[in-house]
């Protein structure tokens, strides 16, 4: 069941809550860019008592009970926005010209902060550690990689993060065990070839034949070479450039794009078969390319302890059929990084939730994540913020 004590404390903070995140909404900050928010959560933290450890460049943590012998739990929220121009035109739109919080994040911080302040007031009842992370840089996956590389998720035996998503109903929740969300990779292929006038093609190494090829046989890799039930694969191409003019052969080609996957081994095949599909295509017309990746996210794959908790509280919370159990999506979420561990800092066991802020009453509130004009209910922000000091109480106080 749920603490009674947590919800009297948070439902009572709900002003609070939604002055923050218009406070953290009006001034958005780019990924790994996010000092003003950075300085902002900081100054709440140490004013509750807290000692907080600046991360680097960005980010921060603090801890309840940080000399516990019980379990430590960690609970997350992000605070990067996205470069995307508001059109909302309420009091609290965004300040800075292009930038936005589009994907809820500035509703994640704020309801930390107030999961923060309840698990405070009960901080002798937790049996346990409760690390808080305030990350940055999860639109593009580099803060996912830098808070597991200062050792974020060292000695954590649970950790727990929640979204808010307006293609779900208030009142509603979302999760799955092992495979949530997809990894992903972004890629750049160069292709080099030899200009020639376009009357005598065959005197050129024409690049946009190379980049034409490749991507019908990367198409034909997903195809034929991608095992579509158990580990899919999704490929996009975002821009394409090359050549100089109508009618000469183009002695260079670009292509930019992404691929979705939901396990690190097929992402390593698909890496190697995309350079060998590059190589072989320039090779085709005397070339030759080079292809660059980067990852933005690991998998996010569920531990199902910790799902176990997750779907209790949240039942507890929003009502037994009311949190769906079976969630996969091929969108990306760099928490997948701090359960699965980045390079040779390893990961912590843990489950990632999505909870609805979308009011079937009121059309403002569809628009999806990403959205130009994104605007959840705010009435979901303190359900937000119980679920993360619930989660925490259950995990620590459990048998």
């Amino acid at each position: 069941m749920v603490n009674e004590k947590l919800k009297e404390l948070i439902y009572k903070d709900e002003e609070k809550i939604i002055e923050q995140r218009r406070k953290l909404h009006q001034n958005p900050e780019l990924s790994m860019e996010e000092k003003q928010s950075n300085d902002f959560i900081k100054k709440e933290l140490e004013s509750y008592g807290l000692e907080v450890k600046q991360l680097e460049p960005t980010g921060l943590v603090a801890e309840i009970n940080p000399n516990s012998d019980g379990k430590t739990v960690l609970l997350r929220a992000d605070f990067d926005a996205l470069p995307i121009e508001e059109t909302n035109d309420f009091d609290f739109k965004s300040k800075n010209p292009g930038k936005s919080h589009a994907c809820g994040h500035d509703a994640h911080t704020a309801m930390l902060l107030a999961a923060t302040r309840a698990l405070l007031e009960i901080k002798d009842e937790l049996k346990g550690t409760v690390r808080l992370l305030f990350q940055p840089g999860e639109e593009t996956g580099d803060g996912g990689k830098a808070v597991v590389k200062q050792g974020v998720t060292k000695d954590v035996d649970s950790g727990f993060a929640i979204h808010i998503f307006t293609n779900i109903p208030l009142g509603y929740a979302a999760t799955g065990y092992d495979q949530v969300m997809a990894g992903n990779y972004f890629f750049e292929v160069n292709f080099k070839g030899k200009s020639a006038h376009g009357s005598t093609p065959f005197e050129g190494h024409d690049a946009i034949m190379m980049l034409n090829t490749f991507i019908n046989a990367a198409n034909g890799a997903v195809a034929r070479k991608v095992d579509a039930l158990n580990e899919p694969i999704v490929l996009n191409y975002g821009t394409i450039s090359g050549g100089s003019v109508a009618n000469a052969v183009a002695s260079q080609a670009k292509l930019v794009g992404s691929f979705r996957f939901f396990t690190n081994e097929s992402a390593d095949k698909f890496l190697n078969d995309l350079k060998e599909i590059a190589e072989s295509s320039a090779k085709l017309y005397g070339g030759s390319a080079e292809i660059t990746f980067n990852q933005g996210a690991g998998p996010v794959i569920n531990e199902k302890t910790s799902t176990d908790i997750a779907v209790k509280v949240a039942r507890d919370l929003f009502g037994e059929g009311k949190v769906k159990t079976d969630m996969k999506v091929a969108g990306s979420e760099d928490f997948g990084f701090l359960l699965a561990g980045y390079e040779d800092f390893a990961g912590m066991p843990g489950a990632y939730m999505c909870i609805g802020a979308k009011n079937p009453e009121d059309p403002s509130t569809f628009p999806i994540n990403h959205a130009q004009n994104f605007n959840p209910d705010e009435s979901v922000f303190k359900d937000g913020a119980l679920l993360l000091a619930q989660y925490a109480y259950e995990f620590l106080n459990q048998d």
